[in-house]
């Protein structure tokens, strides 16, 4: 079957196809004659399963109503801890987390190079090093520095 049967086949089927792509898709199957045969096909497995739907509305016994809400009654009300409870549960959000703790922290660590301090400046130098006693004559050789 061709892509543009595969696309729109359940729209066409369910008659809901609206007309510009109707018109695209009964001329492939004018001019197709194996998409053709897959569609017939399609349309009497969809007539044959159409049959097995019950004809009218089917209804429920009587007494199915008393019945449910006796059961939902008699159930206890679950409580939020005993989803913890689970053993099954409890190990799988354990391994959860120590996954996400491992992955955050491989990734911490491989990006640590980006939080290393900037190579040395001669102006950061003489931010850091403002007490020593070289600080004026680094401010002299700095502005007297010509490239």
């Amino acid at each position: 079957m061709h892509a543009v049967i595969i696309d729109d086949l359940e729209d066409y089927l369910s008659g809901y196809l609206p007309p510009s792509a109707l018109d695209r898709f009964q001329n492939h199957l004018k001019a197709c004659g194996e998409c053709r045969l897959e569609v017939e096909e399609l349309r009497e497995t969809a007539g044959m399963l159409d049959a097995l739907k019950p004809q009218g509305v089917i209804a429920p016994p009587p007494s199915f109503l008393p019945l449910v809400m006796n059961a939902v009654s008699a159930s206890p009300a679950p409580s939020f801890w005993g989803f913890f409870g689970d053993f099954a549960l409890g190990r799988r959000v354990v391994f959860a987390s120590l996954l996400t703790l491992a992955v955050l922290g491989t990734v911490l660590v491989s990006r640590e190079h980006a939080y290393a301090p900037n190579p040395t400046t001669p102006q950061a130098v003489m931010a850091d090093a403002s007490d020593s006693p070289n600080a004026d004559q680094m401010l002299v050789t700095l502005a007297n520095y010509e490239p």
